[in-house]
């Protein structure tokens, strides 16, 4: 199934099913908020989750990495969901069987446990040619539903959208599916502006949430892309 190619600065964005996103220029597939042990974190806490769910992340992530043979694999933060456990753990065994990609983790707020994997290097941002990757878009606040503001980006970036684009996670994006009558269906999105794109969460057990601001969005209906508004 062909998947809808955007431009972002001067960069092509192919943008998966799964909530990846591809540079083909650069042979970098991101991903942003796998939250890889939440599952776990959950049960400990006497809340019970699936570990079916946990499974299906993994198994997601091995099916991304083999569509993207000898790709850099560039993670928007929130690899992982605090303290490390034997689901986080697995991930280093999926990192083994794949010598042939680089995993780059731009570190998240959830990432505060990290182990010390010689096939994980773990970085504050990472540049791929236009393209600057955080995990947290400038002046995002939870407190306040603030996704992000232009004046932060630009405190931070003077250039911004002359030469720097953001590509962030955090936010997990979503909109809602209205259809007959009542009923509304909530969806993973892309989110796209002209010096912004923020990744949907890649996790399985992780949510969206509807930013309400302008903008491209892209929803995940079934493994499908569609674009929704601009």
């Amino acid at each position: 199934m062909q998947k809808p190619e955007v431009r972002f600065g001067d960069s092509t964005l192919r943008l998966n099913g799964d909530g990846s996103a591809f540079l083909p220029e650069y042979n970098t597939l991101l991903i942003a908020d796998v939250h890889l042990g939440k599952t776990g974190v959950f049960r400990k806490a006497g809340i019970p989750a699936p570990q079916g769910l946990h499974e299906k992340n993994i198994d997601q992530l091995v099916r991304a990495f083999a569509a993207h043979p000898s790709a850099t694999v560039v993670f928007l933060g929130d690899v992982f969901h605090g303290l490390q456990n034997k689901e986080t753990r697995s991930l280093q065994s999926v990192l083994d069987v794949h010598p042939a990609h680089i995993f780059i983790l731009v570190k998240g707020n959830h990432d505060f446990d990290l182990p010390e994997w010689k096939q994980l290097t773990v970085v504050d941002q990472w540049q791929v040619g236009p393209l600057l990757c955080l995990h947290e878009p400038p002046g995002a606040d939870f407190n306040t539903y603030t996704p992000f503001t232009m004046a932060a980006a630009e405190q931070r970036f003077p250039t911004l959208a002359n030469d720097v684009f953001l590509v962030c996670g955090h936010l997990h994006p979503g909109v809602a599916l209205r259809g007959k009558g009542r009923s509304r269906a909530r969806i993973k999105a892309f989110y796209i502006n002209p010096w912004l794109c923020v990744l949907p969460a890649f996790g399985t057990f992780t949510g969206q949430h509807a930013l309400k601001v302008s903008g491209t969005y892209y929803g995940i209906v079934d493994g499908t892309v569609v674009k929704l508004t601009e």
